[in-house]
């Protein structure tokens, strides 16, 4: 099992899903976890109340990460409180709408990459000014296995965004590098939460995508929460630039 203890990671989109998901189990390791939300302040609180009552470490902070200077303040706070942050996870992330090929409008299409791409972008920048003097510091995007599928006939902005996502990961991890700092990725395919209610009729959707994976179920968000942990914990350390996929098969 992989030990945090110690380590202040910063989860994006941490209030429901995935990212609860791992904010509970890397506090569990002994991270200091800092839980950000943009909207679900009750998630949020949630996910601090159970880590907090099950003895670990953690910390909420809001912001609309598509915001340079709500990210920056966001940052400086989680540094004014820890000092340091050891792990970035961007796991905020969305569809924001389904959407065939040619109804995808502008607005839709740069919302979309706002929240999947410029996220990761201003948020990596604000972290990357404490990691680099240190030296130190794993960062892991959650990009999507739409990247590969294409997301055809529904969502093919969301899956280019997550496309992107994954050139993201492989340039930023080359680069930082030579200042010490890990980049990782890692792209789930079905997963059981709110993400796939929210982006369709959930009894037909789901139906449909089950049918198409292997192994016939949905993943839970601990099951990738797990892959997330992997990622960042030392056993990962010789990884680089990577982007796991977690598909059940798909």
């Amino acid at each position: 099992m992989q030990s945090f203890f110690g380590k202040v990671v910063l989860i994006t989109g941490a209030s429901s899903g995935i990212g609860r998901a791992t904010a509970e189990l890397m506090a569990a390791r002994g991270a200091k976890v800092v839980i950000h939300y943009r909207n679900h302040i009750q998630g949020a609180t949630e996910a601090l109340t159970m880590i907090q009552e099950a003895g670990g470490d953690g910390h909420i902070v809001q912001a609309d990460i598509t915001k340079k200077d709500e990210v920056e303040a966001m940052v400086q706070e989680v540094i004014s409180m820890y000092g340091v942050v050891d792990v970035l996870i961007n796991n905020a992330g969305g569809g924001v709408k389904k959407s065939s090929f040619m109804e995808i409008t502008e607005q839709l299409w740069d919302e979309t990459y706002a929240l999947n791409v410029k996220s990761i972008l201003l948020c990596s920048q604000a972290v990357l000014k404490y990691m680099i003097p240190r030296k130190s510091g794993k960062i892991i995007n959650l990009s999507s296995a739409a990247a590969r599928l294409g997301g055809a006939g529904e969502s093919i902005h969301y899956a280019s965004a997550k496309g992107a996502v994954n050139t993201l990961t492989v340039g930023m991890s080359r680069e930082l590098i030579e200042h010490g700092i890990i980049v990782n990725g890692v792209a789930p395919g079905m997963v059981d939460t709110p993400f796939h209610e929210k982006f369709a009729p959930k009894e037909h959707r789901l139906e449909r995508l089950i049918a198409s994976v292997p192994l016939q179920r949905a993943a839970t968000p601990m099951e990738i929460a797990e892959v997330i942990c992997f990622l960042a914990s030392a056993a990962a350390n010789y990884m680089l630039g990577e982007t796991i996929t977690v598909s059940g098969g798909r």
